[in-house]
């Protein structure tokens, strides 16, 4: 890859990051499981497993992961002054899992499955099933939260 789509790329995700902490989203917190799939901005935080289907169309940040699986085609990087890794146009699946990791998603189509406990940020258009309810993404802003997953009877 070329170093200035490199550097293009890195500039997109780094306008991404900064958005993300100051516009309000979609928040889903607490314990259960959530699918999504969608465009824009996805962020989970928390303490679980997270299974993402990569189609070669965005950027994938995971950090603080204790155990991380990809396969595919694309571009990988380990950040080991920040414990991240980061995928880019990455086709196949990613899958993670740890205590208090961090996973951010951007780009033209978000596919993922979490459980654990945590918080959910979802930004754009798409839609997600969060413990059997449905719900979509909010390019404006609102926050939901997350009911405790039933014990099974």
């Amino acid at each position: 890859m070329k170093r200035r789509t490199i550097v293009i790329m890195a500039l997109l995700l780094a306008l991404a990051l900064s958005l993300a902490s100051t516009a309000s989203a979609e928040e889903i917190s607490g314990r259960g499981t959530v699918s999504a799939r969608g465009a824009g901005l996805a962020i989970i935080r928390g303490t679980g497993e997270v299974d993402i289907e990569g189609h070669g169309v965005g950027i994938v940040w995971v950090k603080d992961a204790e155990r991380l699986e990809a396969s595919g085609d694309g571009y990988r990087w380990e950040v080991p002054e920040t414990g991240a890794t980061v995928f880019l146009g990455w086709s196949g699946t990613v899958q993670a899992s740890g205590h208090d990791m961090t996973v951010w998603m951007a780009g033209g189509l978000i596919e993922f499955t979490a459980s654990g406990t945590g918080k959910v940020y979802l930004r754009g258009r798409g839609t997600y099933v969060l413990n059997g309810h449905e719900g979509a993404w909010s390019p404006m802003g609102e926050v939901l939260r997350l009911p405790a997953a039933e014990p099974p009877q």
